[in-house]
């Protein structure tokens, strides 16, 4: 289908993405609920896009501590910071209100842009940070609570400067909604979940762990998931320090190859871009499937035919069961007549001449024997198979565009006049643009569908033929069948010409009756005695070259390879079915540009 609006959003210019899903939305759903709802949607993206572009530490990794308030994210921040007066001015969360809704960042260099307001930096020497590999910031998240509303919309705002997070969770809390929807929001990241106040471990630990990452992963599937890290309560066990340098080694032995690996902040940002559109084509999929059920059934539909169109077109052109076993067949024939050389007389035109009167050949032995009404049938026969062979070639030539015109407009012209009547309700205006069906939709492709099948046609008729060594000894046996039976007359003939005329040159003298006058009849009989054979062997070998076996292989791997040229050139968007009609074109953009595609 034509996709002729539609750029790839990672890989090419997403603003002209949206842009275009701009315009369909207000040509073809106008003012309606759902035309508004799909321009806030495309507002949130560009603001998320804008986000993830930020660059305010472009030289570092920024690694996000998040989670909801009380998990102990605070805690698990200071593991990272060497320096104690440092660790001091981190207060936990629940000490100070401040702390609970301002964003901490702790590096060896400020972000660009601080918001005194709801941002603070703490300076920490690059040496006093412990050592993941790479150079990276901590972000102090506040908590986010379900109490809270405002901290948690700061909480998913700070998510989209993070490459790497760090979701903090307590034993208790595993199975929190917040925590779910701060994954969602943080999809195409790298991670590391931290299980915080574990006191024992357990059957049920494990269950719900594993029903933990698994809830992870279907919150965000394109986010690369590490192993959890499990944090024992140090209340119970009375040794923090320990467990604190643990922590810190886990941590360290999971991120440290994965920021290694990563190649720095840009892939990962590019990461963050890709998932952010698959969001965005998700969102405006469900809400163009919940809104607009019929309209996304009828582009199905149209999409379904449109399919199946370039299978109708390459079975005309070579056919298909039948017909294309026919056309096989003949083929087969001619490439055996043209692979045999022109010294093997007259074995060659005996099989030229097979191949004119095929379907006749009964006729034409009657009519080698003199029956005039089997001549005229045969003749009749030669006639019809050059004519039908003639117009094989111009139906190859010129007849593709006519007949997929033809089954564009039968097969799509009911779909696309429900395509219309979807339109009706949604914008008043759109129909009226619209005028006959028949000039709204062409198919792509058809030349270069044409040309292929042209190639793999003849490219397989060249292996399933009997090859040319074969075509030259069978065309000797031939030759020799008719020889032999024909050399006794020629070799009586003149064996008696060659004594009459040594006779004339020794004796200078008149012997002219000497010399052989057979009759014609008895030639006529000597050529079609050794014809005959001859004839029977070329049938035998045209029998031989076009078996049901060899046919049927050849019908079989030409549909195989079609399929597979199709398949390729509708992949390729070479082979497509175009909205010629721009209100069409932009419904069937607006509903096509949802679905979930690789953009890579």
């Amino acid at each position: 289908m034509n996709e002729t609006n539609e750029i790839a959003p990672t890989s090419g210019r997403p603003d002209r993405f949206v842009a275009g899903v701009r315009r369909a939305a207000s040509r073809v759903l106008g003012t309606s609920p759902v035309g508004e709802r799909v321009l806030e949607l495309c507002d949130r993206f560009e603001a998320q896009r804008a986000a993830i572009l930020q660059t305010r530490a472009p030289d570092a990794i920024i690694v996000g501590v998040v989670g909801p308030t009380g998990q102990g994210k605070t805690w698990l921040v200071r593991q990272f910071i060497e320096d104690a007066s440092l660790r001091q001015a981190l207060p936990s969360g629940d000490r100070t209100r401040e702390a609970t809704v301002r964003i901490a960042w702790v590096g060896p260099y400020p972000p660009a842009d601080i918001n005194d307001r709801y941002e603070r930096y703490l300076h920490c020497e690059a040496e006093k940070m412990f050592p993941l590999g790479v150079e990276y910031l901590i972000l102090d998240t506040p908590g986010a609570t379900d109490q809270d509303p405002h901290v948690v919309e700061i909480s998913k705002q700070t998510l989209s400067l993070a490459s790497v997070q760090i979701l903090v969770v307590r034993r208790d809390q595993l199975r929190s909604q917040v925590v779910h929807d701060l994954v969602n929001a943080s999809e195409g990241t790298l991670v590391l979940p931290v299980i915080n106040i574990v006191r024992q471990h357990d059957d049920k630990l494990s269950s719900d762990i594993d029903a933990y990452c698994a809830a992870i992963h279907a919150a965000a599937p394109s986010s690369e998931i590490l192993p959890p890290v499990i944090v024992h309560d140090f209340d119970v066990v009375d040794d923090e320090a320990t467990i604190a340098r643990t922590t810190r080694e886990a941590i360290g032995h999971a991120l440290r190859p994965r920021l290694v690996e990563a190649g720095g902040a840009e892939r990962r940002q590019r990461a963050r871009l890709a998932a952010a559109d698959r969001r965005f084509r998700q969102s405006l999929h469900e809400m163009i499937s919940d809104e607009l059920p019929y309209l996304v059934r009828a582009v199905d539909h149209l999409h379904e035919a449109a399919d199946r169109l370039p299978v109708d077109v390459a079975n005309s052109l070579v056919g298909s069961g039948g017909s294309l076993r026919a056309g096989i067949r003949s083929r087969l024939r001619l490439a055996l007549l043209t692979d045999t050389a022109a010294i093997w007389f007259p074995y060659k035109t005996l099989i030229g001449l097979l191949n004119l009167t095929h379907g006749a050949w009964d006729r034409l032995v009657l009519s080698l024997s003199g029956s005039l009404p089997s001549l005229i049938s045969s003749a009749w026969t030669t006639a019809t198979n050059v004519g039908q062979m003639q117009s094989m070639e111009a139906e190859m030539r010129g007849g593709v565009r006519e007949r997929s015109a033809a089954l564009v407009r039968d097969r799509l012209g009911p779909l696309i006049r429900s395509f219309q009547q979807e339109l009706g309700p949604l914008n008043a205006q759109a129909p009226q643009a619209m005028g006959n069906e028949s000039h709204h939709a062409h198919l792509r492709g058809i030349d270069q569908l044409q040309h292929s099948s042209q190639q793999i046609l003849e490219e397989e008729i060249d292996r399933g033929a009997i090859g040319g060594a074969t075509a030259q000894l069978l065309g000797l046996a031939g030759t020799l069948i008719f020889w032999v039976l024909f050399a006794g007359p020629v070799v009586g003939l003149y064996s008696k010409y060659f004594r009459a005329s040594s006779a004339v040159a020794t004796d200078l003298q008149d012997h002219l009756d000497q010399f052989p006058a057979p009759e014609w009849a008895m030639l006529l009989t000597s050529v079609l005695l050794s014809v005959m054979p001859t004839a029977v062997y070329a049938m035998l070998v045209i029998t031989m070259t076009q078996s049901n076996r060899r046919v049927q292989k050849c019908a079989s791997k030409i549909q195989e390879r079609h399929s597979q040229e199709i398949i390729r050139l509708q992949r390729e968007g070479v082979l497509r079915l175009e909205l010629d009609d721009p209100i069409l074109a932009d419904a069937e953009f607006l509903v096509r540009a949802g679905k979930q595609r690789d953009t890579a």
